[in-house]
Parts: structure tokens; sequence; C-alpha cells
């Protein structure tokens, strides 16, 4: 198994127990609110993607382009932060010993992921280093 697939299987897996777990909508009208927003976020980076360019693994796509537009502006990995923001939200709402892990376990598997992403990507797209410069990997203006 590549280091690729081990790190979908990882988030697929620890999203699959979120969704086994409990419920998938927060009870607070707050978090569901965020958890609207996280999915929103989703659809937007997809959309400006192309969903049929889109794809789970982190190795850039050989008829791929460098998108830097829409949420892309803002953050390099919005589909990213979409799922935590949904995991961290399904994790207040939930306050359980086994959200909390899976949601550590999902932060560290996302930066990991990222990060080997974006040495893929900086070797595929020339202006990849300046857009790192310009934009957040997760967070605007934090992280």
């Amino acid at each position: 198994m590549t280091k690729s697939q081990i790190l979908v299987l990882i988030q697929f897996s620890v999203i699959l127990l979120y969704a086994v777990s409990g419920p998938l909508i927060a009870k607070n009208i707050w978090l569901e609110a965020t958890e609207l927003i996280g999915l929103a976020l989703a659809v937007w980076a997809i959309f400006i993607m192309n969903p049929i360019r889109v794809s789970i693994f982190p190795e850039p796509r050989e008829d791929g382009d460098l998108i830097e537009t829409g949420p892309y502006a803002f953050i390099r990995h919005p589909m990213y932060t979409s799922i935590l923001i949904v995991a961290a939200v399904l994790t207040l709402d939930r306050m359980d010993i086994m959200s909390v892990a899976l949601f550590l376990i999902l932060v560290i598997n996302q930066v990991v992921k990222l990060k080997f992403e974006e040495k893929l990507l900086i070797q595929k797209y020339a202006g990849y280093s300046e857009y790192m410069k310009r934009t957040k990997a997760l967070v605007p203006f934090i992280f």
C-alpha cells in the first residue's frame, strides 16, 4: 500500500467511524450552522475545481491545473478544511472521548496528507511555491 493510499484509508476510516458512532447533524443550532458552512465550503471548492477533476488522493492529476480562485484564493486545501470543520462540529456536539480521539487522528492525518501533497504540487506547478506564500494551508490568515 502506498503512502497516499494509507492517508486516504485513514481519512475515510475516521469519517466512517464518525458516521456510525452518532448523529451526523449537530443538535445545537450554532453548531449546525457551522456544519453547514463546512459543507458549503466543500461544495464551493468542488464546484471551482470541477467535480469531474476532483480526486481523493494527494497526487496531482496529470491533466490538472493550479487553481487559485474561489476558496483557493484564501486557503490551499479547502476540502480538507471542510472535513475538519464538520468533524470539529460533531466532536463538540457529542463531547465524548471517541469523537475527540477521532478528531485528533483526523487533524494529524490531514496535516500529514497536505504536507505530502504540497511536495508533489511544488514539483508539478512552477507557481505553487509563490501561491503558498500568498495563502494559508487550512485556516485563512492563521495556518
